[in-house]
């Protein structure tokens, strides 16, 4: 990170200047197909200097050189592909790009997936793109931001058997008692039907602390009363 970027948002941190992205996220075939052109421009084209001697900026392609021009126009039809398949993943929201919007100056913002229908890239190497009434500067890419999980539920204390401190799986004796209840199959008497219902939890769970009959007794008191008297 330089000290033009070191605005950048944490989440950016590992994003690359558009530069650098354009050639990262390219087709390999279609990578290699480009520098395969470009030797072969080097090589077979013809240059000439325009302006001042010796300077790069102004070494130039003769425009009378057809198979270099030639070269020249399959290199910018491979680079337009390139572009076409960086721009369809920053369309679909396969990579997200932070931008400097409307001067080289402002805070960093991320730039949303739908932009890009109608946002072009401006120039790749400054990093720029533009639409009608829109430009931005600085434009770095990286992968999409991981939505945040929400933050878990937390579970309801389990019911308390009466001792400080110590839960109880009593909800658990409760619902056998009311599928009991459904399938007319209760005891004669709340005594008989708590021992029944201790039993059947210590064979059900024998890794949780087993409940007495005494305590599920004075637990389902009532709603044994109102079952049986349902069934009257």
């Amino acid at each position: 990170m330089t000290a033009h970027d070191d605005d950048l948002p944490p989440e950016a941190a590992d994003s690359q200047h558009l530069a650098v992205a354009f050639r990262t996220h390219a087709d390999p075939a279609l990578l290699a197909e480009y520098h395969h052109l470009n030797d072969r421009l080097q090589r077979e084209g013809k240059w000439h200097y325009v302006g001042s001697p010796r300077d790069p900026e102004h070494h130039v392609l003769s425009e009378f050189d057809t198979l270099g021009q030639h070269l020249l126009h399959q290199q910018r039809v491979i680079i337009a592909k390139i572009e076409e398949g960086l721009m369809s993943r920053l369309r679909r929201g396969m990579l997200t790009v932070w931008a400097r919007e409307g001067s080289p100056v402002t805070p960093f913002r991320v730039v949303p997936a739908s932009a890009w229908r109608t946002l072009k890239l401006d120039d790749v190497v400054k990093g720029t793109a533009a639409a009608p009434g829109v430009a931005l500067f600085d434009i770095r890419v990286g992968i999409p931001v991981a939505a945040k999980a929400p933050e878990p539920v937390p579970a309801p204390p389990l019911p308390e058997t009466g001792a400080p401190g110590r839960p109880s799986h009593m909800h658990l004796v409760i619902a056998e008692f009311r599928r009991r209840v459904q399938g007319g199959q209760l005891e004669t008497s709340l005594a008989r039907e708590s021992a029944s219902l201790a039993a059947w939890f210590k064979a059900s769970h024998p890794d949780k602390q087993p409940l007495t009959a005494k305590a599920i007794e004075n637990k389902l008191r009532e709603d044994y009363r109102q079952a049986r008297a349902n069934t009257r």
